[in-house]
């Protein structure tokens, strides 16, 4: 619960829209993080080997383990906002996206 607590945290810190309860209680163990053409970064982080998915309307859904550390949710919201700004998510046209 930390963790998925600490990840909204950075994303909406990020300025990105979470498609979850905020509520712990309510809430699973992932987030959804809804960002600039999700499918297409789900796609060059799972390349940069990010274990993350996407789920279609709702964004990037990142699930913390428990032996996944704060350092690593850093590097994924940071790894998101790189592949925004350098634009390499247009590296490969959503339609490529079969997983």
């Amino acid at each position: 619960m930390r963790q998925t607590a600490r990840l909204i945290e950075l994303a909406e810190d990020a300025g990105f829209r979470v498609n979850c309860p905020k509520n712990p209680a309510e809430r699973g163990g992932t987030v959804v993080i809804d960002v600039p053409h999700g499918l297409e970064v789900t796609r060059e982080l799972l390349r940069r080997d990010y274990l993350v998915d996407y789920r279609p309307g709702a964004g990037i859904r990142v699930a913390p383990h428990f032996y996944s550390t704060d350092e690593e949710l850093d590097l994924t919201l940071r790894e998101i906002l790189k592949i925004l700004d350098t634009r390499a998510w247009e590296r490969e046209p959503a339609a490529a996206i079969t997983s």
